[in-house]
């Protein structure tokens, strides 16, 4: 191997290529072994049209909540109307949360905690069965989108992940 005089002695420095090429290749496979190739994706109601949003988080499964302009649904199945005026009916309240709402979160949080209980191997950890994903169109009003979280957290769910689209960078 070639090698560079240090000084008038004679004696050469050498760099010896192989440690380094080992150190490269263990690093790369770490590397790699490491890469999640999961796609991350989650299907939104036809008739919603997400806020515009640049951060990009992680959307696991959790029970989902839609906020369209017409309606409310909660994992696909249970539908609270919305009234012209942004809001729901005065009978759906109760201090704030909505009835309904509560009753279906307060089953979800339940066969969350039966289907943990029932198969140890999922590894659901606590912050999986407190947390809830929400989409709301962007013209729904603020106290439509509290009354829903409010409804949530009285069940229990806590942590929430906020659903938007994705914005063109130019």
């Amino acid at each position: 191997m070639a090698g560079v005089s240090l000084d008038n002695s004679g004696a050469t420095l050498t760099i010896n290529l192989y440690p380094m090429l080992d150190i490269f290749s263990i690093l790369i496979c770490f590397l790699l072994m490491n890469f999640s190739t999961q796609g991350e994706s989650a299907e939104s109601m036809p008739n919603l049209e997400l806020p515009i949003s640049e951060v990009k988080m992680s959307l696991d499964e959790a029970a989902t909540v839609s906020i369209t302009q017409k309606d409310i649904v909660i994992q696909g199945g249970v539908t609270v109307p919305i009234g012209p005026e942004g809001d729901v009916a005065d009978d759906q309240k109760t201090q704030g949360a909505l009835k309904v709402a509560y009753t279906e979160f307060k089953r979800l949080k339940e066969s969350q905690e039966t289907l943990k209980n029932r198969d140890q191997n999922l590894q659901l950890s606590k912050t999986d069965l407190n947390t809830l994903s929400m989409e709301a169109d962007k013209q729904t009003k603020f106290l439509l989108l509290k009354r829903v979280m409010l409804s949530a957290q009285q069940a229990e769910f806590i942590s929430w992940k906020l659903a938007a689209s994705k914005s063109d960078v130019n």
